[in-house]
């Protein structure tokens, strides 16, 4: 198989650090699932754990896309049995952004805008965003991992990505006359 070195890497818990960054992208994935970062590092363990343990099921194809499935059928089980509705504001993408100068600023208030946009999306379309431009994922791994075909993942996130734009584009120009 691969080796660690390698971005491509195929084996699921090599000695070169596969682990940690199958658990960072899961992590990441369940923070902007359940919205609730008190559990995120209880339920990250809870799935590295599922996941070692169905080492088994793994039946060849993308890792990343298996364990991304795992995790997201895991969150999606927690949420059903919480029986919540409401997603709160991703504060995670407002921590990324260190106070400072002026620039700094506006930076921070243009990443409060899309936070604000992607907390409107629909729930899939979140998780499709994510694994696409955070997490790199092809479109394969992206329609194994939430079960679609990889054409309506294409078409989902080329819809979810207008829609984006339209809502920060949108709440602009609705700002805009106020600060005049």
């Amino acid at each position: 198989m691969g080796c660690c070195f390698n971005v491509n890497c195929q084996e699921p818990f090599c000695a070169y650090g596969c682990f940690r960054e199958h658990a960072a992208m899961v992590r990441h994935l369940v923070y902007h699932i359940t919205r609730d970062a008190n559990d995120v590092e209880d339920l990250t363990q809870e799935i590295m754990l599922k996941v070692y343990r169905s080492l088994d099921g793994y039946r060849g194809g993308s890792f990343r896309a298996y364990v991304a499935r795992i995790a997201r059928n895991h969150c999606y089980d927690v949420l059903r049995r919480r029986q919540t509705g409401e997603l709160p504001l991703a504060d995670e993408m407002l921590a990324t952004v260190a106070p400072g100068p002026e620039e700094l600023v506006v930076q921070r208030e243009a990443v409060w805008e899309v936070a604000q946009a992607i907390n409107q999306l629909h729930p899939l379309d979140r998780e499709i965003l994510l694994l696409r431009h955070v997490h790199q994922f092809s479109y394969d791994e992206i329609a194994a991992a939430v079960n679609m075909r990889p054409g309506a993942v294409r078409t989902r996130v080329a819809r979810a990505r207008r829609k984006l734009v339209d809502l920060v584009n949108g709440r602009e120009m609705r700002e805009a006359p106020e600060l005049g």
